[in-house]
């Protein structure tokens, strides 16, 4: 049997649980181009990982207002602290189909999303990551 370092073990398992968590996860950098997309994410709005990786945001949704989108990052990236985006606010930052159609009628996935910063070994805030949260059902009950 084949035994592999701690550490390798650890990654593929955290590889394994970003790429299945029932929420998307999306980390871009400064230039708002995507680093990560993850499974929920291909799934939900039907984009692959190797078609979005590299891209704009804004190129990839260009429903998203680009400088309000700018104003929320603001403080992510200048003071390190969180940024919320609510359903109630706007009901989706990324246009995705509800993936429930029979029991939630909705036209698309209603979203609260947080933009959390990403810190390098010293400290700079780099790039953030996105978590994206389907709201549907709650939206729909309001």
């Amino acid at each position: 049997m084949l035994h592999l370092p701690a550490e390798f073990e650890q990654f593929h398992w955290m590889v394994d649980i970003v790429q299945n968590v029932d929420m998307g996860l999306i980390v871009i950098d400064r230039d708002y181009k995507v680093q990560v997309w993850n499974g929920f994410m291909t799934h939900h709005s039907g984009l692959q990982s190797h078609d979005a990786i590299g891209k704009s945001l804004f190129e990839l949704f260009p429903e998203i207002p680009e400088e309000w989108f700018k104003i929320k990052t603001k403080p992510v990236y200048d003071l390190g602290c969180r940024s919320f985006i609510t359903w109630q606010q706007r009901p989706y930052l990324f246009r995705c189909r509800n993936v429930r159609p029979v029991t939630q009628r909705a036209d698309f996935m209603y979203q609260n999303v947080t933009l959390n910063p990403m810190r390098t070994p010293t400290g700079e805030i780099k790039s953030l990551f996105l978590s994206i949260q389907d709201a549907t059902a709650e939206a729909l009950i309001s």
